[in-house]
């Protein structure tokens, strides 16, 4: 039987330097589950335009990894970004950075 342990989340975002030099910034969410949990992610608490690339991978049956790439015009307008991991098995888990400079 699986753990019903809370998955541990790190949300990895992109440093000021490559917002500032870069046209396209790219966010990371590595989501540490016995589950495989659907990954999402929120900009400013709303769910992103379906035109932005999601990236989703399972490295291992142990951990998630996701992508969000945008536009550093638009990373530069955001608050905050979340990644939010969900399965049956367990309540939802999300982590929110603060990415206003």
């Amino acid at each position: 039987a699986f753990p019903s342990s809370t998955p541990s989340l790190h949300l990895e975002t992109p440093r000021f330097r490559t917002v500032m030099t870069q046209t396209e910034v790219t966010a990371t969410c590595v989501v540490h589950s016995a589950y495989d949990a659907k990954v999402s992610w929120l900009l400013d608490g709303k769910d992103p335009t379906s035109r932005t690339p999601v990236n989703q991978a399972s490295s291992t049956t142990q951990s998630i990894s996701s992508n969000l790439t945008l536009p550093s015009s638009q990373w530069k307008t955001l608050n905050t970004i979340t990644c939010r991991a969900e399965h049956h098995c367990f309540n939802t888990t999300q982590r929110t950075s603060n990415v206003k400079g």
